[in-house]
């Protein structure tokens, strides 16, 4: 087989790969999203805001969960609320407060991420 052959074929088993990974629906990730939340301090705590599949974009997006549906109490809305977590959630430190002390494990900049970022000023 040609070179280029080669590379079509890897290319073809790339796409395929991908495919099989579907998003799962808010209900199977077992996504919520409390309206008590909207105005917390989203560098702390375990909310999409902080996770690391999370994306900035038209409201809010997941690399892992759909937008559309109801979250696991019933509510609906077309996208990943920064304020929402699911159990595919894996922290992004550079957006988590770290709370620990700079003596406890690795050194930490204890100031990073002090500013409070809530909803409103994702959205």
């Amino acid at each position: 087989m040609t070179d280029i052959g080669k590379k079509i074929k890897e290319a073809a088993g790339a796409v395929d790969n991908i495919t099989k990974f579907k998003k799962r629906s808010k209900l199977q990730a077992s996504y919520i999203e409390y309206d008590k939340f909207t105005d917390s301090n989203l560098h702390e705590g375990y909310f999409c805001y902080n996770c690391i599949y999370w994306i900035s974009a038209s409201g809010g997006k997941c690399m892992l969960v759909e937008d559309e549906g109801p979250d696991v109490m019933g509510k609906v809305s077309d996208v990943i609320a920064p304020h929402g977590c699911c159990m595919a959630y894996e922290p992004n430190y550079d957006k988590l407060h770290d709370t620990r002390s700079p003596s406890e494990g690795v050194a930490i900049d204890a100031e990073k991420n002090k500013e409070k970022v809530t909803t409103s000023d994702v959205v």
